[in-house]
């Protein structure tokens, strides 16, 4: 890879970071159309991947005192039949076309959570299909978070019980799709590079969502949580169409 594409990828990387921090959610659905520019857009899922177990792992240590366990287990017990799932979409099915039922889905979850949707009282088979749902995108796009986000907006989860439940469903997706990717090949050679080389960035975007984290209230987070799930939507419809 060039130096001008190393360091792209390294812009890329603490913008991703910066939004992760901030919401406990996007560094994906920021990091990988990104980073399709230098990359290619596989290898643009396998370093988004690699980089986002980082920031994950972080916050779910640190914040493991607000988990909401229960509905993380359920989350990852879905997860676990969703991955292998998405893996063979990884290996087999059109980018287009999956991006774009992708970002119709989100699209309309952002207009069910913007008219208050209320599911405190729904069974644990809603966290359960969510999981499966983020397991299959983790390995076949690599932007795991609308269905997650979707189902703890709407059991109306506050920002640090959301942000720490989340988290620890991302960390452990994003080990798993590490070690497959590692097993598979994938991780190596220029993907290696790329998330060497972004290092520097994820560290200062980590340290700037930090700090942009500290200002956000319940109302602005909301906000922050509806905009991001817009941006990966239209973002992916977009993509899909020009494709």
């Amino acid at each position: 890879m060039t130096i001008s594409a190393l360091a792209l990828v390294a812009v890329v990387v603490a913008v991703a970071a910066t939004v992760q921090l901030a919401a406990g959610f996007g560094f994906g659905l920021a990091a990988v159309p990104l980073l399709s520019i230098p990359l290619d857009p596989h290898d643009a899922v396998v370093v988004a991947l690699t980089l986002a177990t980082v920031t994950n792992a972080v916050q779910a240590v640190t914040g493991r005192g607000h988990t909401d366990v229960g509905v993380a287990g359920r989350m990852l017990l879905g997860a676990v039949v969703g991955l292998p799932v998405g893996l063979v979409v990884f290996l087999n099915a059109s980018d287009r076309w999956l991006g774009a039922l992708v970002g119709v889905a989100v699209l309309v979850a952002v207009v069910v959570i913007a008219r208050g949707l209320d599911l405190r009282s729904t069974g644990p088979g809603l966290d359960v299909g969510a999981g499966f749902l983020a397991g299959t995108l983790t390995m076949s796009v690599g932007v795991n978070g609308p269905p997650l986000v979707f189902v703890l907006q709407a059991r109306q989860f506050d920002q640090r019980r959301f942000r720490s439940t989340i988290t620890t469903v991302f960390a452990v997706l994003d080990v798993i799709s590490v070690v497959v990717f590692a097993l598979s090949g994938d991780l190596a050679g220029d993907t290696l590079s790329a998330a060497g080389a972004a290092a520097p960035g994820l560290l200062v975007g980590a340290l700037a969502g930090a700090a942009l984290r500290r200002h956000l209230d319940a109302a602005r987070f909301r906000r922050l949580v509806l905009v991001l799930l817009t941006v990966a939507a239209v973002s992916a419809v977009v993509t899909a169409l020009a494709g």
